[in-house]
């Protein structure tokens, strides 16, 4: 029959955040006035977060009698403590990682989470959704979400003129100006330096930001483009213009076209407007 006393201890004691096991401390409850020799050793595994674990007379008489206590009052629940997430902690730990940027907080997870670090990598945030967690128990992550909105003050290149889907861009093709944008890898608009000599994915018209996520590298060669070519045999070596039949960069095979024997032939990309052939044509 459980003893009376048992009553007396029927909340929970609280695991500490950083601990990923039930301290003897934490069962101090159950041994009233007595002395802990080892405080912080472990009697069993935490539970998850919101769940109780509950340590009966027999359990609890084991460990009284693996560190010298005297009979245990009665039964003890342990638990780990959640809670609502607060959202001003929400907005400071994504100061933390954004201190320039203004964020604006939507909505956010509702599940109580464990006490603990509270995070928001740069690497979560999608779009108008920033995923995180919660740091607890020497490791374990609780995961918790935003619904945000994040603008930041970037230098910008604005289109001067409509610009077209595979131009090349130059100095004339855009200004730069500092301009509230929205943080995404979508839309965070391109720097001067990302935009000069790359090329263009889509449109974009006059007066617009050039989103930074529609510029690509250019091909090191243009199909049509004359090339040179370099053959390799042995001790050989062969010397002509060719002309690319596919575009590519360094360290891809295209195949090229022998103007004076009109033969095709797969050669290497070696740079800007450089291929290397090693073998016999």
């Amino acid at each position: 029959m459980t003893p009376l006393a048992a009553f007396a201890l029927a909340a929970c004691a609280a695991v500490g955040p950083g601990s990923d096991h039930v301290l003897l401390q934490d069962l101090a409850a159950a041994f009233p006035g007595a002395v802990l020799s080892a405080p912080e050793a472990p009697v069993g595994l935490a539970p998850a977060p919101g769940i109780e674990r509950r340590f009966e007379i027999p359990e609890l008489r084991r460990i009284a009698a693996r560190f010298g206590l005297p009979e245990p009052a009665g039964e003890l629940c342990v638990t780990r403590p959640v809670a609502p997430l607060d959202p001003d902690r929400i907005r400071a730990a994504m100061r933390e990682r954004l201190p320039q940027a203004e964020i604006e907080l939507i909505d956010f997870s509702r599940w109580p989470a464990p006490e603990g670090t509270l995070e928001f990598p740069f690497s979560g945030l999608r779009e108008d959704l920033w995923n995180g967690s919660v740091l607890y128990a020497g490791g374990r992550r609780f995961p918790v979400w935003a619904r945000v909105r994040v603008r930041v003050s970037v230098p910008a290149a604005i289109a001067l003129r409509d610009l077209r889907a595979g131009e090349k861009l130059d100095a004339a093709a855009f200004r730069v100006e500092t301009r509230a944008a929205a943080l995404s890898s979508a839309t965070l608009p391109a720097s001067a330096e990302q935009a000069a000599g790359k090329v263009l994915r889509r449109p974009v018209r006059a007066g617009s930001p050039i989103p930074a996520a529609w510029l690509e590298t250019p091909p090191d060669i243009v199909r049509g483009d004359r090339v040179h070519v370099e053959v390799q045999s042995g001790a050989a070596r062969l010397v002509f213009e060719g002309e690319a039949q596919g575009s590519g960069s360094r360290g891809q095979t295209i195949p090229v076209l022998n103007p004076e024997t009109g033969k095709r032939f797969p050669a290497r990309i070696e740079g800007p407007g450089r291929v290397e052939l090693r073998g016999v044509l």
